[in-house]
Order: structure tokens, then C-alpha cells, then sequence
């Protein structure tokens, strides 16, 4: 079951995604998707399977709901990312720490990015959204659904935001941020009685999503 918060979710909150094109339904079907499919992990898999799971449908569904919307998916350099239909916004997945969501808060990545992102993020260089019709389609605007998943007694919490990064050198983990849309996190729980395995597993439960 999940709880959602999105009576806690203000109009700055929804204007400021639009800018971008989203919508919170779009971040939480996408969120949703990858805490479902923590799941599946076998409990004998390696220990990223659920990690990896997460991130295979965050990135999946994220893109299949924009796409439906008339976005492009963009898989250069397999950064699996997604294209607005008329500004050059991408948007990717990224896994945060537990300051996701904390306006203010030191905002970190889980890991260093590779070339690939790191080429990405030049063009954040300039982030007045109000020049993107000037910019030319290279010239993109990248943008992260930032997560991070972890455990509050009995229920899953997801911390969550929408956030664009500066430019930040190969192999370093993006810690400065040009703008951030930090977002009231997404509650899932009762957590179901433990499986009994060995390993970490604290936010590998079954989900449903309510409607």
C-alpha cells in the first residue's frame, strides 16, 4: 500500500515542475516502478540486484510515461534519458543521500559520474530556463528525478526532488546544483514481516500502487 503525500504538495510545487514539463504523477509512477521492482530481487542475488532493479524500471517507466506525453527517449551514451518535445530539457534518474528533498540540505550523488553525464552537464553552464528558445538542440538542460530510498520504523520512505546540476568534472560525485525542486517524500508502508535472508533488505518489500 502506499500513502501518498500529495496533500502536502503546494502550488510552487506544481508550477515549478510544469516549467519543466512534468508532473508530480509522472515522478511517482516512475518511483513507484522501482520500489516495486525491489521486490523482485532474488534473495540469493548480488547485493545491488534491488539497487539496479530499482533504477532498470525507475528509468523505464519515467520514460514510458513521458514518451506517451511526446517526449523522446535518448539513450546516448546508454545515460538512459529523456527528451522534452520542445525544450531542450532531458531529464535522467539519480540515486541521492538522505538529504534528497531537504530544501537546503547538502545534496549529494550516491556515485561519481562517467564521462557520459559529465559531457551532459555543460551545458548547465547557463540555467535561466527563460533562454532555452535561443539554445540550440545541443545545448540541453540537464535535469535529475533525484530518490533515495530508505527505512522509518515500520514503512518505506522515499525522499525525492527534481534537481539540475552544475557542471561537474568526470569521475566526481555532483554535489552543486544550479536549481532543485525539492519535493515532500513519498511514504510506502506497512512493511510486510521480514524475509528470512541474510543481507541487506530494507526497503526490498512487495508495494501495491493505489489508485
Amino acid at each position: 500500500m502506499r500513502m501518498s503525500n500529495a496533500t502536502e504538495l503546494t502550488a510552487d510545487h506544481h508550477a515549478a515542475l510544469a516549467e519543466l514539463g512534468l508532473r508530480v504523477d509522472h515522478l511517482d509512477e516512475a518511483i513507484w516502478a522501482g520500489v516495486d521492482a525491489r521486490a523482485s530481487a532474488p534473495p540469493l542475488g548480488p547485493t545491488n540486484g534491488a539497487g539496479l532493479l530499482d533504477w532498470i524500471h525507475r528509468v523505464g517507466k519515467l520514460r514510458e510515461v513521458l514518451v506517451a506525453e511526446g517526449w523522446t527517449r535518448v539513450d546516448k551514451w546508454n545515460a538512459g534519458l529523456v527528451q522534452h518535445p520542445t525544450k531542450p530539457v532531458v531529464l535522467g534518474t539519480l540515486q541521492g543521500n538522505r538529504h534528497t528533498g531537504t530544501p537546503g540540505a547538502p545534496l549529494r550523488s550516491d556515485y561519481a559520474k562517467g564521462p557520459a553525464i559529465a559531457a551532459m552537464m555543460r551545458g548547465n553552464d547557463s540555467d535561466q530556463f527563460t533562454l532555452f528558445d535561443s539554445l540550440h538542440a545541443h545545448e540541453w538542460k540537464l535535469w535529475f528525478l533525484v530518490t533515495y530510498p530508505h527505512q522509518e520504523d515500520d514503512r518505506l520512505v522515499v525522499l525525492r526532488e527534481v534537481a539540475q546540476p552544475e557542471p561537474t568534472p568526470q569521475g566526481q560525485v555532483v554535489d552543486r546544483w544550479a536549481r532543485r525542486i525539492t519535493l515532500p517524500p513519498l511514504v510506502f508502508g506497512p512493511l510486510p514481516v521480514q524475509r528470512d535472508v541474510d543481507g541487506p533488505d530494507d526497503v526490498e518489500v512487495p508495494v501495491t500502487l493505489r489508485r
